[in-house]
């Protein structure tokens, strides 16, 4: 005979999507179990409380005391728990989001999961899936989280091989240029320099600081104003804190060192994030080339 207890068991699971095996695993139980709570019997009295938490409801509500709560709007929790958060502390916690984010994907992750602490070497998080890849830097000295959705038709009808990103991976494997992007980044928001000063700063000729400055520019790392300087006109410029520019370089520094520690390291893909447009053909003769 089914009981309050377990039609609200029932409908509550249905209602998350979960599956009596699912439900069963999040408890540590067996999935029949489950299916004896939704219809006649109870939990013992010391899993009661993990299952409310597991559920997310009271136990009131768990036993038809008073009507189902009302169903909570995670990312309005979210937003409301970042605005509240003081903002020298809320990189601490959309990191701590976005690493419990990570975890969930793997269903033996506990479900208390904060980022390790006191980390002697370098340990990164990763998640590999068909549609999605994420990495973290869990080290204290700097921390990032990176989250590709890919598209069904692959990264690589958003990421081509063309003469810009030629361009960009050449100016990179410049030691000027990145001695110029480095400085560059080192300064305060609308400060304005000219090439000269960069020049005589960095010690690079002023013909290598303005053939990078001006492909800097063309990129949009970089804008020019013009000033008149003596009566006459000087090209100053500032720079515009590329965000693209900034990770490139971080994510450049993680794959040259080569990532060998993972908490987790979650590993659910079954093909690479581009799709190969090539024929086998093709292929072949690519690589005897």
């Amino acid at each position: 005979m089914n009981t309050i207890f377990g039609e609200r068991l029932s409908a509550i699971r249905k209602k998350q999507g979960l599956t009596q095996e699912q439900l069963a695993k999040k408890m540590n139980v067996s999935p029949q179990a489950v299916s004896k709570w939704e219809k006649s019997s109870y939990p013992d009295g010391e899993l009661l409380p993990l299952l409310a938490v597991t559920l997310g409801v009271s136990l009131d509500v768990l036993f038809g005391i008073k009507d189902e709560e009302p169903t909570v709007n995670l990312l309005q929790s979210i937003t409301d728990e970042v605005k509240q958060t003081p903002a020298e502390k809320r990189c601490d916690l959309v990191m701590n989001i976005s690493y419990a984010a990570l975890c969930a994907y793997n269903d033996c992750t506990s479900d208390s999961t904060c980022i390790p602490s006191n980390l002697i070497s370098e340990t990164y998080a990763e998640l590999k899936t068909d549609s999605e890849l994420s990495l973290a830097r869990l080290n204290e000295d700097l921390q990032y989280f990176c989250f590709i959705k890919i598209p069904e038709n692959g990264i690589n009808s958003y990421v081509d091989i063309n003469k810009r990103i030629i361009s960009l991976f050449r100016l990179l494997s410049d030691e000027d240029a990145l001695k110029i992007i480095f400085h560059l980044e080192s300064g305060k928001r609308n400060y304005l320099m000219t090439k000269e000063s960069i020049s005589q700063k960095l010690g690079i000729s002023v013909r290598k600081v303005s053939e990078i400055i001006d492909k800097l520019d063309r990129m949009g790392a970089v804008w020019e104003l013009t000033a008149e300087v003596d009566g006459k006109p000087q090209a100053i410029y500032g720079y515009a804190h590329s965000i693209p520019l900034t990770m490139m370089l971080v994510l450049a520094k993680s794959f040259s060192n080569y990532i060998k520690r993972r908490e987790p390291g979650i590993e659910l893909w079954t093909k690479g994030a581009f799709v190969n447009n090539l024929s086998d053909n093709s292929n072949t003769d690519n690589v005897n080339q």
